[in-house]
Formats: C-alpha cells, sequence, structure tokens
C-alpha cells in the first residue's frame, strides 16, 4: 500500500511541475519583457489609413488632406497632466498658435487627459488657416499625445470624431495605488494674444531680428513639422498633415 501511494504521489507531483511549467513561467517571462504592453492601443478610425505605427507612434491619413498622429514619449519623476498640458500650451503659443477650447476626456480605459483645439494660421505663406487638436495623456511611465490636423475647413467634420476615436483609444502605462492616471485636471490655459503694431502690421523683436548684419544673409526660422516631447524640451506640433 505504501508503494502504491508514493507512487501516486510522484505521478501527481511530475504532473502538477509539467503543467505548471507549460503555464505559469510563459506568463512570468511575458510579465517581465512587457511582451503585449505597447504603451497605447488604437486601430485606425473609420475613414484613415495607417501609414505607418510602432510602440512609440503612429501615423494615419484621411482623405482632404488632413493627418492623425499618436506619439509616446517616456516620462520623468514629477511628470504630471498639469506639468505637461502648461509645457504644450506654452510653447505652442509662442509658435502662434490660438488656444481655442480646453476639455477633460477619459481613454477607453479610464486615463484621465486633456483636449486642446487650436487655430493656427501660416506666417509669410499663402496657405490657408490650419485647425490642430492635441490631446494630451500621462501615465506614470508615458506621455502619449493624439494630433489631428487639417485645413480650417474640414475643421467642423473631424473634430466631431475626436471623442469617438478617443472611445477606441487604450493608454498604458499605469502604475498601481499612483495617482498619476487619474491625477486632476490642468487650470484653465491660454495662449498670449498676437500684439500687432501701429498700422496693423507686426512689429519685429528689435533690431537685429528685424535686419542682418551687413554681409549677411538671414535665414528663415525653420517651421517645426513633427511632435517632439522629450522630458522638458520643446513641444513641436503636426503641421503638416499630409
Amino acid at each position: 500500500m505504501r508503494r502504491i501511494i508514493n507512487t501516486l504521489g510522484h505521478s501527481l507531483r511530475h504532473t502538477l511541475g509539467r503543467t505548471l511549467g507549460k503555464t505559469l513561467i510563459p506568463a512570468l517571462v511575458a510579465l517581465s519583457t512587457g511582451t503585449g504592453c505597447a504603451a497605447y492601443k488604437l486601430e485606425p478610425p473609420a475613414g484613415f489609413a495607417q501609414v505607418y505605427a510602432s510602440d512609440y507612434g503612429a501615423h494615419m491619413k484621411a482623405n482632404d488632406n488632413v493627418g492623425l498622429r499618436i506619439n509616446v514619449f517616456d516620462n520623468v519623476k514629477g511628470g504630471t497632466l498639469p506639468f505637461w498640458s502648461r509645457d504644450l500650451v506654452e510653447k505652442l503659443g509662442k509658435r502662434s498658435y490660438a488656444l481655442q477650447g480646453q476639455s477633460p476626456v477619459e481613454s477607453k480605459n479610464g486615463v484621465v487627459g486633456t483636449r486642446f483645439d487650436f487655430s493656427y494660421t501660416p506666417v509669410g505663406k499663402d496657405e490657408p488657416p490650419r485647425f490642430y487638436t492635441a490631446v494630451l495623456f500621462v501615465s506614470d511611465k508615458h506621455i502619449v499625445v493624439l494630433q489631428l490636423a487639417g485645413h480650417e475647413q474640414h475643421e467642423a467634420r473631424y473634430s466631431a470624431e475626436v471623442d469617438g476615436i478617443l472611445a477606441e483609444l487604450k493608454v498604458r502605462g499605469c502604475k498601481v495605488g499612483r495617482k498619476v492616471c487619474k491625477g486632476p485636471q490642468p487650470d484653465t490655459l491660454s495662449t498670449p494674444a498676437p500684439k500687432p503694431a501701429e498700422g496693423g502690421e507686426d512689429e519685429p523683436a528689435d533690431e537685429e531680428e528685424a535686419a542682418p548684419a551687413h554681409g549677411e544673409e538671414k535665414k528663415a526660422e525653420p517651421a517645426p513639422t513633427t511632435a517632439m516631447l522629450e522630458a522638458a524640451a520643446t513641444f513641436e506640433p503636426m503641421l503638416d498633415a499630409g
């Protein structure tokens, strides 16, 4: 009888060990390597074609030369939704973007974010005004910026789709017991109003900026073309919707 019990015990331990090896170990490996845990998840919305995607961003395009982009950046200690919101609005304001609206939003999985709607008119170019929407989410690990941009004439149609897009967006990187993903909204922000000089023309900041020195050619300041939000570095919006 003892021999039978020992045999059954050995068989049971062998079977359990083999089962756990097939289920528990792969699960632990997946957790340690972060497999399947990209910073965001969003399928191309209806009417958009995805032309590029990675763990750190995606570029989607609709008709009418309207672009949708997602950019992901690593967050830093102390980085919160109010902190990055102020940084974003201040730096866009310096580039002549005018904040038209600010509203709280949530991702599909309940991460708190803020939507900012801007208008922008290219300076010194024969181009129509543009709309630009930036939706900012901040988790413990990541900063996720969803951007929608295009010519002003298409704003009403595509801006109305933002809520539906956010309803399908998942933002990851939240830590258990931390409050970053559920943190407070930023204060009501604003961009400075343009200051035209007398006569209705913009006044240069100073003489050096107004006219280059003799024999020197003033180089045009490059327009920002891609989203760049790196720690405390400059945020540059997506100007080219194509």
